[in-house]
């Protein structure tokens, strides 16, 4: 029961940052744009830890190798948001 108390925690920062993603980007025709920039939330929350300190590989696998095209300010700005909250739980939690 306490599984489900915590399930909108961890929900709501996705839907939170995918809906400002898809609003602030230039142009949302994009086939699965939603799906997309779902992705590049997950992918900003992978970090490395190295002793005590988190290294946010996610960042920048999403920065330097991930080069979109279509989109970029939106699907950057969902990445950096990511990266964010994935920072803020774990220092918060530690």
């Amino acid at each position: 029961m306490n599984s489900l108390l915590f399930f909108p925690i961890y929900i709501f920062p996705i839907i939170a940052a995918v809906a400002f993603g898809y609003y602030t980007t230039e142009q949302q025709k994009e086939k699965d744009l939603i799906l997309k920039l779902a992705g590049y939330f997950l992918l900003g929350t992978v970090l490395f830890w190295y002793a005590w300190l988190p290294i946010p590989i996610g960042l920048a696998i999403g920065h330097f190798i991930l080069k979109p095209k279509t989109n970029a300010t939106g699907k950057k700005r969902v990445l950096y948001i990511g990266t964010l909250v994935a920072l803020l739980s774990h220092l918060l939690i530690f």
